[in-house]
């Protein structure tokens, strides 16, 4: 039991800190000037969101409510803050860098929670998936 707490709070964080990066690329890519940047933004916006879902399916499973789960919103309310701070820049390589940096703590949070024991397998499944789309999409920014 102990661990599976430890396994839903990790996963709440990922949770929390997934709703808040969606956010901020949808404000982002309404702040871009490039269409390209615009076009990767929304496309990462949309990408968080449907793994949002996946995540609050795999809280469920857990056989705890989705709102019990969610511990703390205030998590929440730091990462926001935090990336919004970030996108205070005015050019697109700026942006980008930022993107950049976000991009890098998700693949850490990922590796955090996927080093756990006695992970759900489609858990497992899920995170790794994320996690190769979140470098793909590294990729995409370094050239």
């Amino acid at each position: 039991m102990k661990k599976e707490n430890k396994i839903l709070v990790k996963l709440n964080d990922i949770f929390l800190m997934n709703e808040a990066i969606g956010k901020i690329y949808t404000k982002a890519s309404k702040k871009a000037s490039d269409t390209n940047t615009k076009a990767f933004l929304k496309e990462k916006s949309f990408e968080r969101y449907d793994f949002g879902k996946m995540l609050q399916n795999e809280i469920k499973k857990f056989d705890t409510d989705v709102e019990e789960s969610i511990m703390s919103r205030r998590p929440y309310h730091l990462y926001l803050r935090n990336f919004n701070n970030l996108l205070e820049h005015e050019n697109n390589a700026d942006l980008l860098n930022s993107i950049y940096k976000i991009e890098l703590l998700c693949i850490e949070k990922y590796n955090e929670l996927l080093r756990e024991i006695n992970l759900p397998l489609s858990l497992c499944r899920l995170l790794v998936k994320q996690q190769d789309n979140t470098q793909y999409g590294l990729r995409l920014i370094r050239r």
